[in-house]
């Protein structure tokens, strides 16, 4: 299925200007969710100490969405900058910061286009590498990060596993089946969501599917739709991009949890690159 960056980048920004209030209101009543973000967070933290050279006190974050890990970086102290592609998910972050308490600079930005040059000791690119259009803004989204980190500053990217056979959404849904029907609950709400995979390119490794979420909200029923595209990225490839972007020292884990990762297996890896 050909289609063309600018219509990728279009479909996802109109979902996702749609979906956001309301996935912000998840978030807020997710207690799982919460668990999730702090988990990661500690784990970011983690990673600044091992493998920074010097303390991290400037954090950038290419595609922050509603701003969950910058915000939890802002409340220990960490001074934060954050961009998205959807301007909603922008203005929500910002109410949400502003809710909180903490200071963070926010501003809609392309991943591919940073225009930062070694002002940060950190860059965290979550949840986005395998949404971009194609490669090509890959490579650019890493390069654009190591241009913006300081000497001795560190990168921190994941990407889910294809290899990974286990029984997590990933890999029934995408891997083995190319369907599936989820579902969540929080109180007063609850969000269906139904996949389809359309078409899958295994030389590669690029599945288009068909997203449609049912959410029922105190407000009422709503329906978004959504055609997106989904690389699949592995282990090897995502260390040869790293690498062509500049970055010699790359460390790799498993689930948000400091444990080495055992290359093909685990579902959620974990990429922390250093700068020299």
């Amino acid at each position: 299925m050909k289609t063309t960056r600018e219509t990728v980048l279009k479909a996802s920004q109109d979902y996702y200007t749609h979906l956001a209030y309301y996935e912000d209101l998840w978030a807020q009543k997710s207690r799982r969710f919460a668990e999730e973000t702090k988990r990661e967070v500690d784990f970011i933290e983690s990673a600044f100490r091992v493998h920074a050279t010097h303390p991290v006190k400037n954090v950038l974050d290419v595609a922050c969405g509603n701003g969950r890990h910058i915000i939890g970086l802002a409340h220990h102290g960490y001074q934060c900058t954050g961009q998205d592609f959807t301007v909603e998910r922008v203005r929500i972050a910002e109410a949400r910061a502003k809710l909180e308490g903490v200071s963070v600079k926010l501003s809609q930005g392309d991943t591919t286009k940073l225009n930062y040059e070694s002002e940060f000791d950190a860059v965290l690119a979550l949840y986005i590498l395998f949404l971009l259009p194609d490669d090509d803004d890959v490579l650019k989204c890493l390069r654009q990060a190591h241009r913006a980190l300081r000497p001795g500053g560190v990168l921190i990217c994941n990407v889910g596993n294809p290899f990974h056979n286990g029984k997590d959404w990933f890999a029934l849904n995408v891997v083995q089946r190319g369907h599936g029907v989820s579902e969540s609950r929080v109180r007063g709400m609850k969000f269906t969501t139904i996949l389809r995979i359309k078409d899958f390119d295994s030389v590669h490794g690029v599945v288009w599917w068909e997203e449609k979420s049912i959410i029922e909200a105190p407000d009422g029923v709503h329906v978004f739709q959504d055609r997106e595209r989904l690389r699949l990225f592995t282990y090897w490839e995502i260390l040869g991009y790293l690498k062509e972007a500049g970055f010699k020292e790359t460390k790799c884990y498993v689930d948000w949890k400091m444990q080495p990762a055992k290359k093909p297996k685990e579902e959620k890896l974990v990429f922390v690159s250093r700068k020299y």
